[in-house]
């Protein structure tokens, strides 16, 4: 392995001292040494050791002193006209304000999906929307990097585990679900109990769909298992394709009869994950950081006029989650040594990815198509942050 830049110019400058010191046949062996360990042409070498450094000669009460002084280039900046200039990173930024802070991977397929419409509303010219097409998502990260720092916060884990029903409710294995296939969803809730979980506080119940990255949630004036199953239950009503398995951790609004008979009756797998792990399932565990803490938040929310409030910001939000808001997958992981090397598929919207699925009818088809059409961008997105807003304002203080 050759050695990289840093060290070459430490051994650069060291050998040039020695080398305007030497004599003709010393400077033969000083550049036969230099080359063997640098790998440099004999040319290129003897160039560089005689322009690092020089002989300095001072005089001093009569008496002369040779030294040796290292010569310091200050090499000319280049100066390039900015490509993406001020107006593509300004609109870059409050296209990432206005997306609900996606990253720049999610955020560049997203302006692409959508760059007729964004253009009409806020009327880019050409160039502009030119730009905004071909910008990559590299340039986007730097562009929103200093941005993100000014919109950050952490929660509390409010799972308790249920000891009976574990033989019902079987672990999930690979033979009861096909992952590859619309229909599995995996199940969790979010505690929105602020600082402390005494009292009663809303919950939000996050059911994912591991092909797609649909996602649905309920607010829940608590973790009682009448909403939960209440909660699930209105999802199937409402969901453009059917559930075909349920995979839960081990707390108690999942883990009881109410939802092991519902989901017995409709024809619905049960499963759960092992306990205390949380990758078990890491889908509804990314969502509820990506869509429940990024619209809802770390605050403390009670009583039934703020989940009224969260229900409804819900409804809206998921709409842009599951038909506008691309999401990534991860494809592979590869560890080596400390390091984790992790590639993800294209990003794309979860209405995309059931629309390529060659598992959904075309009555299903047909429906999110419909579905997709009814739908303003930014109607939704404007509704969505006044619902914010008004939530945010109903948050309870800590004492």
């Amino acid at each position: 392995m050759g050695l990289d830049m840093k060290t070459k110019k430490k051994l650069t400058e060291e050998t040039a001292k020695r080398y305007c010191m030497a004599d003709k046949k010393h400077k033969t062996k000083i550049i036969d040494e230099f080359t063997a360990t640098t790998g440099y042409n004999r040319k290129y070498a003897i160039h560089i050791l005689k322009n690092s450094a020089r002989i300095k000669i001072t005089h001093f009460n009569n008496v002369e002193k040779k030294s040796v002084q290292i010569i310091t280039k200050v090499r000319k900046k280049r100066h390039y006209e900015k490509y993406y200039g001020q107006d593509v990173q300004k609109e870059i930024i409050r296209l990432w304000l206005f997306s609900m802070y996606m990253c720049a991977k999610r955020l560049v397929p997203f302006i692409r999906d959508n760059i007729d419409y964004l253009a009409q509303k806020a009327g880019y010219d050409e160039q502009l929307k030119t730009k905004l097409t071909r910008i990559s998502s590299a340039t986007v990260g730097r562009i929103i990097k200093p941005e993100i720092p000014k919109h950050s916060i952490r929660g509390i884990s409010t799972t308790r585990p249920a000891k009976n029903l574990n033989k019902l409710i079987p672990i999930r294995a690979y033979f009861d679900w096909d992952e590859r296939r619309p229909g599995f969803f995996e199940a969790d809730t979010v505690a929105h109990c602020g600082t402390t979980t005494e009292g009663q506080y809303i919950c939000t119940l996050t059911l994912t769909d591991v092909h797609s990255g649909w996602t649905e949630n309920r607010a829940l004036l608590n973790k009682a298992q009448r909403w939960t199953k209440e909660a699930v239950a209105d999802v199937k009503e409402n969901l453009p394709f059917k559930i075909k398995g349920i995979d839960s951790d081990n707390g108690g609004e999942f883990k009881n009869t109410q939802l092991l008979q519902w989901c017995q009756e409709h024809k619905i797998t049960f499963t759960r994950s092992r306990s205390y792990k949380k990758n078990d399932n890491c889908f509804v565990e990314q969502k509820n950081d990506s869509v429940v803490r990024r619209i809802a938040g770390y605050y403390r929310f009670e009583g039934e006029d703020a989940r009224t409030v969260m229900a409804e910001l819900y409804e809206h939000y998921n709409k842009l989650v599951n038909f506008f808001f691309p999401s990534m997958k991860i494809i592979a992981k590869e560890r080596i040594d400390a390091k984790v090397i992790k590639k993800y598929d294209e990003a794309k919207s979860p209405y995309r990815r059931l629309m390529e699925s060659k598992d959904l009818s075309p009555a299903e088809k047909e429906e999110l198509r419909r579905r997709k059409d009814s739908l303003d961008l930014q109607l939704l997105l404007e509704k969505t942050q006044q619902l914010q807003h008004k939530l945010i304002s109903m948050a309870v203080q800590p004492s």
